[in-house]
């Protein structure tokens, strides 16, 4: 790495981050990504570097999230003993998260997809209300799935609320008598959801991208659009996986 003055400055903290240096570059990837990132501070600071300064400097480079105190950990792991050894850690971090399957649901943000055998905690609510209304039960699990990814305190952007991300004026209309709030409960979100998907399962004749239409857009809905297409997309592709 070249490193001009006043970057020389940075060289004198290499062994306190656990780096080592060859004739012209260091040894390891990341600490190349450690000093540049002290190089830049030293550049704004001069040679003024105290520990909240390398903290920053190596949060900016995007390195860890270290503050002072970032080194205690349970007695059972053992302490990093320098900041490399820290950024080597997150670096790994990091690396397991990036494999982790992330999936869009059609109205709150990404979460990590739920394979079959770990659905959720609402398995047997969604199966009594499904067989009650004689829904399909891999539909009935496409659905939440889509809607909340199973998250009982999912909130849409226009006032869906729950597993099933069920309006609180749809709910009344179907005969819930409470207030918004409770149907963040789960059977209540799933028993007046699934009264809804029924109604859609019927009026779509049994088809799932015709039931998934006018769940989606309304009873009344008749023509297909890009929206809910999508949405019956993800829904079969999920059936297909079960």
């Amino acid at each position: 790495m070249e490193c001009d003055w006043p970057c020389h400055f940075a060289f004198q903290f290499a062994p306190q981050m656990g780096c080592q240096r060859g004739r012209r570059r260091f040894r390891d990837a990341i600490c190349e990504k450690a000093i540049a990132a002290l190089c830049a501070a030293i550049k704004r600071n001069g040679n003024r570097m105290s520990k909240l300064t390398i903290a920053a400097a190596a949060l900016a480079a995007g390195l860890t999230a270290f503050v002072p105190g970032a080194f205690a950990q349970p007695a059972a792991e053992a302490a990093p003993k320098t900041l490399v050894e820290v950024f080597r850690a997150n670096a790994a971090k990091k690396a397991e998260k990036s494999d982790l399957d992330q999936t869009t649901t059609a109205s709150v943000a990404p979460g990590m997809a739920k394979g079959v055998g770990q659905r959720s905690p609402y398995d047997a609510i969604i199966a009594k209300y499904a067989k009650q209304h004689g829904i399909p039960l891999a539909l009935a699990h496409g659905v939440v799935r889509t809607e909340s990814n199973y998250r009982a305190n999912a909130r849409g952007s226009a006032g869906e609320i729950g597993l099933m991300q069920i309006k609180p004026a749809t709910a009344r209309g179907l005969g819930y008598k409470g207030s918004a709030k409770g149907l963040y409960d789960p059977e209540t979100n799933i028993r007046y959801g699934m009264k809804y998907l029924a109604g859609a399962h019927k009026l779509g004749g049994g088809d799932v991208c015709g039931t998934i239409l006018r769940y989606n857009a309304g009873h009344a809905a008749k023509r297909m659009n890009k929206v809910s297409a999508a949405y019956c997309a993800k829904v079969k592709q999920f059936m297909r996986s079960i």
